[in-house]
């Protein structure tokens, strides 16, 4: 896992009032997945910080705010989605199995590129309609639906 060291600094404010800051540093060390058992390593490439296996791409739920690592929870992060915004790198669309807490993680160079590709492509092949459907509403020459 991810090593954090914090370190909390007290600030003057306008009105005489401190504030904590929380400064995080992180450090990344080899851990054991807890779904799949496999070690994983520190990234080569694509990020910065591993927060998910690189196998199975599993997460566990530590943080509240990236990085903090103060959430109760611990749950497992299920992948469940890819997000690909344009001109961005993918990330990885968790959600936790105990309390269903989603999060987005940045992909790695060397996650598992066949689980990652089943994920981008799960929308396709789990449709809310039966295939034949769209088939007929083609033959027909329409794709709004209608018939028209």
């Amino acid at each position: 896992m991810i090593h954090v060291f914090v370190c909390l600094v007290t600030h003057a404010t306008e009105n005489g009032m401190s504030r904590k800051k929380t400064h995080l540093h992180l450090e990344n060390t080899p851990f054991i997945c807890e779904n799949c058992g496999c070690m994983v390593m520190p990234p080569e490439s694509g990020t910065l910080h591993r927060n998910h296996c690189s196998h199975c791409l599993f997460s566990l739920h530590v943080d509240m705010r990236v990085g903090d690592r103060r959430s109760g929870c611990r749950g497992l992060m299920e992948p469940i989605g890819i997000w690909a915004p344009a001109k961005k790198d993918w990330s990885i669309i968790h959600r936790c199995k105990n309390c269903g807490f989603m999060r987005t993680n940045r992909i790695a160079g060397d996650d598992n590129e066949t689980l990652l590709l089943s994920l981008a492509v799960r929308p396709i092949t789990r449709l809310p309609f039966p295939i034949e459907m769209l088939f007929d509403t083609l033959g027909k020459g329409s794709i709004s639906g209608d018939g028209q």
